[in-house]
């Protein structure tokens, strides 16, 4: 009997929160209800806008991003429901 082991490679989808200052993302989706969502469009915010790390805060305080002219921080548990490509 012979057994083949597959490897299944699988694309781990990426956050915002998984960003290194310096580095940048392009926001794919937002999970968050209607009203927070559109809070953050508000801000820039948006899918297929390009965000940047600017730097991240020790001990689990929040990041700090660019996105287009506005620099926005945010906790790493809102950052962590915003998927990038």
């Amino acid at each position: 009997m012979t057994t083949t082991l597959t490897v299944i490679t699988e694309e781990k989808l990426k956050h915002l929160n998984d960003l290194e200052p310096g580095e940048s993302g392009v926001i794919d989706c937002l999970h968050f209800d209607d009203d927070y969502r559109q809070r953050l469009y508000s801000m820039g915010l948006r899918c297929n806008q390009t965000v940047t790390c600017i730097r991240k805060a020790v001990w689990g305080g929040p990041i700090h991003v660019t996105v287009g002219s506005t620099d926005l921080f945010l906790r790493l548990k809102e950052a962590s429901l915003i998927c990038l490509k």
